[in-house]
């Protein structure tokens, strides 16, 4: 069975959503869900629960948040390897009545503390992959030391374009790369407003040296771009409870086609369709079963 290592934050999250129609400036009445949340750990637990075996290194508070984030990965049955920081990382999102976020903030300087000097410390953990799948919450200088001592493929989630800039350096060093617009903006320094295209915008991280590009357009759904193929697919229909999650959902996917030799860009649209029918970050209904019967009805 192919191992995949993720390197990336675990976070607790908070939803807050309206009873009714949000009113911005205003307070609103309403309610709220927590979860166990980060990138990295959403890839992570999205992957097992699909059947992949799967490790997280990753960096937990000594407070009880970060206790019932260690728990939980391993009632899930997830390897998680981390360090001990102060406080593990916070994210709150306020949800619109329609189910997109509205708002976020996310508290994650404490991940930054996973440098590579504790990275280094894990080579009996990291050394076996298969596959490494990282997030930039991480310094510069770590995702540096990841991507020019992996020997085997690293498939990287931007998360913001803020942080995306921290790879630009090292871009051919990266098999998949999967951003949003505006990360994918960020990074090319090409935009749409000005008369580019996605082609344009995925034609110049492949010239960098990227393998496979995924760019996330929301609503619209996804670009994949590799040397050999370029694809521009709709969402699968479906409805939808909460958008938060659905593009770690989407990556587990991709990485889920890729271990079993499936179609990336489906493969990606099926587990994101799954992700957004749930409240939660990742959904309880997220496994190879199921990932494979919404394939196989969106085929």
């Amino acid at each position: 069975m192919k191992k995949v290592v993720v390197i990336g934050g675990s976070v607790i999250d908070l939803f807050l959503y309206p009873h009714q129609k949000m009113k911005l400036h205003d307070s609103n009445p309403g309610y709220m869900k927590r979860a166990f949340g980060g990138v990295g750990r959403n890839i992570a637990e999205n992957l097992v629960r699909c059947g992949v075996d799967t490790t997280l290194i990753t960096v937990l508070g000594k407070d009880l948040w970060g206790q019932e984030i260690y728990e939980n990965a391993r009632d899930l049955g997830m390897c998680i390897n981390y360090f001990e920081v102060k406080e593990t990382p916070l994210y709150i999102s306020v949800i619109h009545e329609s189910g997109e976020d509205l708002v976020s903030v996310a508290l994650m300087d404490e991940i930054e503390k996973l440098d590579k000097e504790r990275l280094a410390s894990r080579d009996v953990y990291i050394e076996p992959a298969d596959f490494i799948v990282i997030d930039t919450n991480m310094s510069e200088e770590t995702l540096n030391y990841i991507l020019h001592t992996s020997k085997v493929p690293v498939f990287v989630d931007t998360i913001s374009s803020q942080k995306a800039i921290r790879i630009k350096q090292n871009l051919k060093y990266i098999h998949l790369l999967k951003m949003n617009l505006m990360e994918a903006e960020a990074l090319s320094r090409l935009n749409l407003k000005d008369g580019k295209t996605l082609d344009d915008i995925g034609l110049y991280f492949i010239n960098e040296g990227v393998k496979e590009v995924i760019i996330t357009l929301g609503s619209e759904g996804i670009f994949y771009q590799s040397k050999e193929r370029k694809e521009l697919k709709k969402p699968f229909q479906t409805q939808i409870k909460n958008t938060t999650g659905a593009g770690d959902a989407l990556f587990a996917g991709v990485i889920f086609a890729k271990i079993h030799g499936l179609d990336p860009v489906n493969t990606g649209l099926a587990a994101a369709a799954i992700n957004v029918q749930s409240e939660d970050a990742v959904s309880m209904e997220m496994n190879k079963q199921n990932l494979l019967k919404m394939m196989e009805e969106h085929a």
